[in-house]
């Protein structure tokens, strides 16, 4: 290919580009030995990417080549052509960029195979990052819908490949192939990154657009690794006043999520999160009245729930109390109290006693301290 290039054979480049493209449909490698040849393979395609801009300098026309590489035999090596073409067309033209954005994340849904789709759809997510219309500013040249539109099709897209890969083969690989969609998740979670980072995207956007499509991709999902990780993720890569404003949403999905799901994880998370931050609206003691709020639906609604699962949270509660407004000794009780209530119908066990330990461990005072103390003694809540 590169020989081609310095030789200025356009379409002999693209024929040993496809050549080598076409080892990407191998079904032989593990997804770490797939990343390291798609690595190999796409780095690669950044020396076809500088030539045809070169191309473009001198005058040949990127539309007609974009129609050129639909003809390439199979569909692996056209799908990856395609996307480097039209980067350079949409980069080049920006004025094609909401067309061609619709067109590629739409053909990508050609390649079915979970591991060969998951990296085709993550190509595309990189290739097209910096010709997504970020605002409104110029809607010649696309506008922030359409990047919208572009990232949660493929956002949705690439969750059911991966979700895929834990139903295909014997039922005796469970455990490696979740190991496998672990090592895979991140390909996933970049479209939530690249939402985050578009600059249009606001509170009213996340709250009114975002989030509710985002969130209904992962409860549709019906798979654990799935929405606990992106559940996680949507935490992670978005700012603190975003979750501020869609406090209801979130938790409200937190209860629909499936059994396997560890629940406290993601709600500890977002408390955790918003307790660090400076929190100029609302006052912290209408945050803690609201988390406990959600807290307690959740507990009501999700029975499958354990006892540490329960204690963790209202755990949460009490160190947001500590840390934001910890002259308000009701505010600990209140959550100190409602959690060993809750524990009286609960089983007890290793991980419940480690719970307990964490809250014994915090400045909640002396009488508390033994309060709890007694509770786990008559309760017959120790170590295994």
């Amino acid at each position: 290919m590169k020989l081609s290039i310095d030789k200025g054979r356009m379409m002999d480049a693209l024929n040993h580009a496809s050549s080598f493209l076409g080892e990407l449909r191998t079904s032989n490698l593990a997804p770490k030995e797939y990343y390291q040849l798609y690595i190999t393979v796409t780095d690669q395609l950044r020396h076809l990417v500088v030539y045809l801009t070169e191309e473009f300098d001198r005058g040949k026309k990127m539309a007609d080549l974009y129609e050129v590489v639909q003809h390439a035999g199979n569909i692996i090596p056209r799908l990856y052509l395609l996307i480097t073409v039209g980067y350079v067309y949409m980069k080049t033209t920006p004025i094609c960029r909401k067309e061609i954005l619709k067109d590629l994340v739409e053909m990508c849904s050609g390649v079915q195979h979970p591991l060969r789709g998951l990296f085709l759809r993550n190509y595309l997510l990189q290739m097209c990052r910096e010709v997504l219309p970020a605002t409104n500013d110029n809607p010649s040249e696309g506008v922030l819908q359409d990047s919208l539109d572009f990232i949660l099709i493929n956002f949705a897209e690439m969750n059911k490949l991966w979700v895929r890969i834990q139903h295909q083969g014997h039922s005796r690989e469970k455990d490696r192939k979740e190991k496998d969609r672990q090592d895979l998740r991140l390909l996933v979670g970049t479209n939530l990154v690249r939402l985050s980072q578009l600059e249009g995207v606001d509170v009213d956007c996340y709250k009114d657009t975002v989030l509710p499509s985002v969130l209904e991709q992962i409860v549709s999902s019906r798979d654990a690794i799935a929405q606990e990780y992106l559940m996680e993720c949507l935490i992670q890569v978005f700012p603190d006043e975003f979750h501020l404003a869609t406090l209801k949403p979130f938790f409200n999905s937190c209860a629909l999520l499936m059994e396997r799901v560890n629940v406290k994880n993601i709600v500890t998370a977002l408390i955790e999160k918003l307790s660090a931050s400076k929190l100029d609206e609302p006052k912290p003691s209408e945050l803690y009245d609201e988390f406990t709020k959600q807290i307690d639906h959740i507990i009501e609604t999700r029975e499958d729930i354990p006892a540490e699962g329960v204690i963790a949270m209202k755990g949460a509660l009490i160190k947001f109390a500590l840390k934001r407004m910890p002259d308000e000794e009701d505010a600990i009780d209140k959550a100190l109290n409602s959690g060993l209530e809750l524990l009286k119908d609960k089983e007890a066990s290793q991980a419940l006693h480690k719970e307990l330990v964490s809250i014994l461990m915090l400045q909640i005072g002396n009488t508390r301290r033994d309060m709890l103390i007694k509770f786990m003694s008559d309760s017959n809540i120790k170590e295994d």
